[in-house]
């Protein structure tokens, strides 16, 4: 009896931890978190942005929202490859070559990672080392006369099944043990929504206006629910108002979804009534609606809004305006509300209230979701990278707006290191980026208020020239010493301003760096031109941290023994991009950078580097 009873225990013990080990954290991955996406994360948000952890450039649009287990990052590009990449130091672990753009979010589940890609196969490889394990070709895609087809259906896993549409007008069902398809469910028009699962349902919007639920054992309708799309016709508009695009969020029995028709409806999980339905006034509903604690979060695209209802009755809570459609959908991590939109801002919001806590600007826009782990969150961006920002979660952090100006002041051409428009378009690109002009006694007056400020602030010289009551004092009593001791923070493009003399006119008299050592404490190569030179120059790992990338010429260098962070070394080993810190907060000093003189460069590098831990 005692050794029946102990080879029951050992069975039943073995199972368990079977079950673990095939359930355990980061073992199972998915768009919008789980199979209901709801898109709730159960982890330590970012209260209070300190920046850029990394950035991953592959060489096409990131749509694909990440999916991040055990400590790796697995995502598409429109470059045709899917990537793993290492969530803590942005290092490749592997890429896999597909035959089109991989748009869709993968699923990782057991060891495995299932994605789709527009050469319409569904891949399964092998989490760890990217080797195939196996895969399955979807149909001829289906005729579709709009545009704006951006998306493809992601995998959707429940209970050791997956589920996923095709182009062809499918949802397919396979058992991902036996490799083997279970059924597939004809809809009759293309599927990019992502099927979502509840109970004994699976759920998923067709292009012709319906959502359909489906039982899960052998795919036969239960219910069908036209959207107020599916009696619309495209020649009646001239775009799409059909399409559910959405994927269905499924919390309370009530399942969420919204159309191009600019509906949000709530419909009734076991029967497919409505509920209740939200207008948003034509304006396109792409996003999959987030939902938590009794709420709905979801975007709109035209309209240029993110928005709060109350799930049992859609009344709306909140609204927030953005500067773009927003197509991605949100994450919610206690909190806080994440969300991207096509002014290529990632937000953080108050879930309460929808005020704004801080958001970061990448170079294009955002159709990709954020993916939140404690203190990080990861997404994609149409500039061809994927993010990973990070931030303090420590919930008493009051995040404040810091002050952000740009220098630029007119003066006569003569003697301006910048020439063809050069400083206009720094000063144009800063100011649309939130940044206020100032002139020279607008920066004067800056300064003086940081003096006794909590504010974080940072001012980027758009014009190379340093106003004389900056540097009156030819010692550290100088105002912009102050500044910098007292925590700030300023950005430059080109060689110190400080050290280049002009007369009133503007003309250029030489170089002398002696009044710059003084105020900066700074020992420069020489008093005049030594160490001046344009050299090639390759950004640092620190460097990369700070949001930049690739390398640049610049024309002047320090010894890296005289700053406190090296961004970038020239070709002889010295500091051409370098931070100075004068004991305020990491990230603050003077920044030293370099952008070409005489035409129109990328500037969210410089952007990122001047925003790094500003928050």
């Amino acid at each position: 009896m005692k050794r029946a009873l102990a080879i029951l225990f050992m069975v039943i013990t073995a199972g368990l931890l079977q079950n673990q080990a095939m359930a355990g954290p980061d073992r199972l991955s998915m768009l919008q978190a789980n199979p209901q996406h709801t898109g709730v994360y159960d982890v330590k948000p970012i209260y209070h942005l300190e920046g850029v952890r990394f950035s991953f450039k592959t060489n096409g649009p990131v749509r694909s929202t990440p999916a991040l287990s055990d400590g790796v990052l697995y995502f598409g590009s429109g470059d045709g490859s899917f990537y793993a990449v290492d969530a803590r130091s942005g290092e490749e672990r592997w890429h896999f070559k597909t035959g089109g753009a991989v748009h869709s979010s993968p699923a990782v589940a057991h060891g495995v990672v299932y994605f789709t890609s527009r050469d319409r196969f569904l891949y399964a490889l092998d989490a760890a080392t990217g080797k195939e394990v196996w895969k399955s070709r979807m149909g001829k895609e289906l005729d579709y006369r709009n545009g704006f087809d951006y998306y493809l259906s992601s995998p959707t896993i429940d209970d050791r099944v997956l589920f996923v549409g095709s182009g062809d007008g499918n949802l397919y069902s396979f058992d991902i043990k036996t490799k083997k398809m279970l059924w597939k469910y004809s809809a009759g028009s293309r599927i990019r929504s992502t099927p979502a699962a509840a109970d004994d349902l699976v759920l998923v919007g067709t292009m012709n206006g319906y959502v359909v639920a489906l039982k899960k054992k052998d795919g036969t309708l239960k219910w069908e629910f036209a959207t107020k799309g599916a009696a619309l016709k495209i020649e009646d508009f001239g775009f799409d108002r059909s399409a559910v695009v959405s994927s269905p969020s499924i919390a309370n029995g009530i399942v969420t979804v919204g159309c191009r028709d600019g509906f949000l409806y709530a419909l009734d999980l076991e029967k497919g009534e409505q509920k209740w339905v939200n207008d948003h006034k034509v304006s396109w509903i792409l996003s999959t609606p987030a939902l938590a604690d009794g709420r709905v979060f979801v975007g709109s695209s035209d309209a240029q809004f993110v928005q709060c209802v109350e799930q049992p009755s859609g009344k709306e809570v909140w609204r927030f305006r953005t500067n773009g459609p927003v197509w991605s959908s949100a994450a919610v991590a206690r909190s806080i509300v994440y969300f991207g939109s096509n002014d290529g801002n990632l937000f953080a919001l108050d879930r309460a209230s929808g005020v704004e806590r801080w958001r970061f600007k990448t170079n294009d826009r955002i159709f990709s979701s954020p993916v939140v782990s404690d203190g990080m969150v990861y997404f994609g961006s149409d500039d061809g990278n994927l993010y990973a920002l990070q931030g303090s979660t420590a919930i008493d952090t009051i995040s404040l707006s810091p002050r952000k100006v740009v220098f630029w002041d007119s003066k006569p051409d003569a003697g301006r290191w910048f020439s063809a428009g050069a400083d206009e378009w720094i000063r144009d690109y800063f100011k649309q980026e939130g940044y206020k002009v100032v002139d020279s006694r607008g920066l004067e007056q800056f300064m003086n208020d940081q003096l006794g400020s909590k504010l974080r602030s940072v001012v980027v010289f758009a014009e190379h020239r340093m106003p004389d009551a900056l540097v009156k004092e030819e010692s550290p009593s100088a105002l912009m010493r102050k500044y910098l001791d007292a925590g700030g923070k300023i950005v430059w493009l080109g060689p110190d301003p400080i050290a280049w003399k002009r007369d009133s006119t503007g003309k250029m008299l030489g170089i002398d760096y002696s009044d710059a050592q003084k105020i900066l404490g700074i020992q420069y190569p020489g008093t005049r031109l030594e160490g001046i030179g344009w050299y090639g120059a390759t950004v640092t790992e620190e460097g990369k941290k700070w949001g930049l990338h690739g390398w640049w010429v610049s024309l002047g260098w320090v010894d890296p023994g005289q700053v406190s962070t090296v961004l970038a070394r020239d070709e002889n080993g010295m500091a051409s991009g370098w931070v100075k810190n004068y004991g305020g907060p990491e990230g603050t000093g003077l920044v030293q950078l370099w952008v070409p003189r005489d035409r129109h460069s990328d500037l969210f590098p410089v952007k990122c580097a001047a925003e790094y831990k500003l928050q």
